[in-house]
Parts: structure tokens; C-alpha cells; sequence
């Protein structure tokens, strides 16, 4: 095959039920890994002063130095190999997780104060999301063993 004639930079959509049967390689590009790294330091980072903090706190949840997930959501590292893309999709859905809880505790506490009426819909709809991410999760953590 000639130089020419390689699709190293070409990307292909799926939809239906191809996207549901992707890897986690094909769903996880070095460009998404960069987008969910500066996604979960935006969402820790609180505040002038904090960013230091917010930096080191999911660099080590991600498994990096802080210096190297700088540069990853700066998009200046050089290799993006696949095990680094695994470690960060598997800290987003912890993050993910721990979000669940959180608005899970929130409609219970609506729930007591107001009644069950109230928010009925969520709580179905929360547990059903919190189920998918346990899956993926789980997906995650198998796909970083082998």
C-alpha cells in the first residue's frame, strides 16, 4: 500500500448499533482523552489558587504526574498511548459516578422534604443513568487488566 492510499487520519462515525459495539480504543481517541482531562480539572477546579490543587488531584486519579497531564490537556504530549486513554476514561466514569451519588442524595432529600410526587421521574431516570455508567465502569476496569 502506498503512502497515499492510507487512512491513518480518517474518521468514520457510527451509529446505531456499531456505536454500541465500539472498544474502548475506537471510542477513545487522544484528542477525546484531552477534551475529558480538561473536563474533569474544570469541573475540580473551584477558584483562583485552587488550579495547583484541581491539577494534582486528577493527575493521580488518571495515574500521570501533574506535569504530564498539563501538557496532555495543553495537547502537547507526544504519545497518547492506548493504556493512558483507558486510565482517564476510567477516572471520567468515576467522576461520573460519584456525580450519580451526589444528585441521588439531592432527590432524596427533595423527596423528603416535598414528597415523593415531586420527583418521581428522576430518581427513576438517575438510577437507570448511574446503571449504565456502573457498566462502563466495569467495561473500563476490565478492558485496563487485560
Amino acid at each position: 500500500m502506498k503512502c497515499s492510499e492510507t487512512q491513518h487520519f480518517v474518521t468514520k462515525f457510527k451509529t446505531g448499533n456499531e456505536a454500541k459495539a465500539m472498544s474502548l480504543v475506537d471510542a477513545y481517541s487522544p484528542e477525546e482523552a484531552r477534551i475529558v482531562a480538561e473536563k474533569m480539572f474544570r469541573r475540580e477546579c473551584s477558584g483562583w489558587g485552587d488550579e495547583e490543587r484541581a491539577l494534582a488531584k486528577v493527575a493521580r486519579q488518571c495515574g500521570m504526574s501533574a506535569i504530564s497531564f498539563k501538557r496532555l490537556m495543553k495537547g502537547q504530549r507526544k504519545v497518547v498511548d492506548v493504556l493512558l486513554c483507558k486510565r482517564i476514561r476510567l477516572a471520567y466514569l468515576n467522576l461520573c459516578h460519584s456525580l450519580m451519588a451526589q444528585i441521588q442524595n439531592d432527590i432524596q432529600a427533595i423527596e423528603e422534604t416535598f414528597g415523593h410526587d415531586a420527583v418521581a421521574d428522576f430518581m427513576d431516570e438517575v438510577e437507570d443513568l448511574d446503571a449504565r455508567v456502573n457498566a462502563a465502569k466495569a467495561m473500563a476496569q476490565r478492558s485496563l487488566r487485560s
